[in-house]
């Protein structure tokens, strides 16, 4: 981690708090505290850490954040200067980390004895108790039993990490690391398992990934899905508008008509949102978006490399100036050497971050075709030819 980086952006994050409502940041209340802060200057200090690849595996976004909020308000309660409460903060980023012993409920897998892959070890769900007797203390078993049921295969796993919430995370990317192995081996394309972490919730309230810690007790992960349906009722007159275009578009591929590279691009992209956004797997994720992104923007047929295509052409049409647009193809560009790493084998390190950024523009880009689909519609001989010319416009006359 880039220290004076971090402490910079603490920096803005503290210089941003106010004794004043703002229905744009957000709100901080404890005892003897109550202030508003920017939530992006927060996000920005957050952001370093999560990116770095050994403290970012300790830590949660939302963990890490609350945490930062917290420590700000209780240094405020004591009148504590900027400075020591900057130091404070550090102390948590810098704390050792502890052993946490993680229980990851999973399903679409029948076991009859433990079966370990790794740093993993799956459990029918008969030996849960005897699992839990024997690795925690008699008080944390008593507390922890009657929030588990007896009925859902679990995993355990042991991870290190300063903040709970952080070693479930960690916890629930090595079980699905775990459970990939086991997809790629039994899964065909005509016969596939469903196999996956968590238990279907009934409210969100219910309890799903436990991580527990001798000193410092439970904690449980909620469940991130609604338990109820999406009312299609209240849908604005414009995502009613999107619904009606892209089904006739869908309903033109069904029955065999011929569609424009706009049409097939609308339709391309939205799927491939949806797609990314039901994955929960942040390296696909990414992946889906940004292909996404290439769905509407990409030219086969214009003389430019790729990531500069595309990256330029999303900046240019999305961004209102020249700063909005340098600050968006900077951005994509990183995001897109990221995904090309994933592609050719190496290594990335992907943030939530990342996916909400890319998911944002992505959508945008979709909406921003819906809103001129007149402008842009042309036919399979003349592929894009008229968003070409547009964008040239925007890049060499500022239109």
């Amino acid at each position: 981690m880039n220290k004076n980086k971090f402490k910079h952006a603490i920096t803005k994050f503290l210089d941003s708090i106010t004794d004043e409502r703002n229905e744009k940041s957000g709100m901080a209340m404890g005892p003897g505290y109550l202030f508003w802060y920017s939530e992006s200057y927060l996000a920005n200090a957050v952001e370093i850490i999560i990116e770095d690849p050994k403290l970012g595996k300790l830590f949660s976004l939302k963990g890490l954040q609350e945490k930062i909020v917290n420590l700000t308000g209780e240094g405020k309660a004591k009148n504590e200067t900027d400075t020591q409460i900057i130091e404070d903060i550090l102390g948590l980023i810098n704390k050792n980390p502890e052993e946490f012993f993680c229980i990851i409920p999973f399903h679409g897998i029948k076991l009859e004895s433990p079966y370990t892959i790794g740093s993993v070890t799956l459990y029918p769900a008969s030996q849960k108790k005897s699992v839990l007797k024997s690795k925690v203390s008699d008080k944390l078993y008593d507390n922890l039993i009657d929030t588990v049921t007896d009925e859902q295969s679990f995993a355990t796993v042991n991870v290190q990490a300063v903040i709970p919430s952080g070693a479930i995370e960690v916890a629930i990317l090595e079980v699905k690391s775990a459970l990939s192995i086991l997809k790629f081996l039994v899964n065909k394309p005509n016969m596939l398992y469903q196999i996956g972490i968590g238990q279907q919730n009934q409210t969100m309230f219910d309890r799903e990934f436990i991580a527990v810690n001798q000193n410092s007790g439970i904690t449980q992960h909620p469940f991130q899905y609604v338990p109820c349906p999406a009312e299609l009722s209240k849908l604005q007159s414009f995502g009613k508008d999107y619904v009606k275009r892209i089904g006739d578009i869908q309903l033109k591929i069904y029955s065999s008509q011929s569609t424009a590279p706009l049409e097939k691009g609308l339709v391309n992209a939205t799927n491939l949102i949806a797609s990314g956004l039901d994955s929960e797997d942040p390296t696909i994720q990414i992946i889906q978006l940004m292909s996404a992104i290439e769905a509407l923007v990409e030219q086969k047929t214009f003389v430019q490399g790729i990531t500069d295509q595309v990256c330029e052409r999303a900046a240019l049409l999305l961004g209102k100036d020249s700063t909005s647009r340098r600050k968006i193809f900077d951005r994509l560009t990183t995001l897109y050497g990221k995904r090309s790493n994933l592609s050719h084998g190496n290594t990335a390190v992907i943030t939530p971050y990342d996916v909400i950024y890319l998911w944002q523009i992505a959508k945008k880009l979709c909406f921003y075709f819906h809103n001129h689909f007149d402008e842009f519609i042309d036919s399979n001989k003349h592929e894009k030819a008229k968003l070409k010319d547009y964008l040239l416009n925007l890049r060499f006359e500022g239109k």
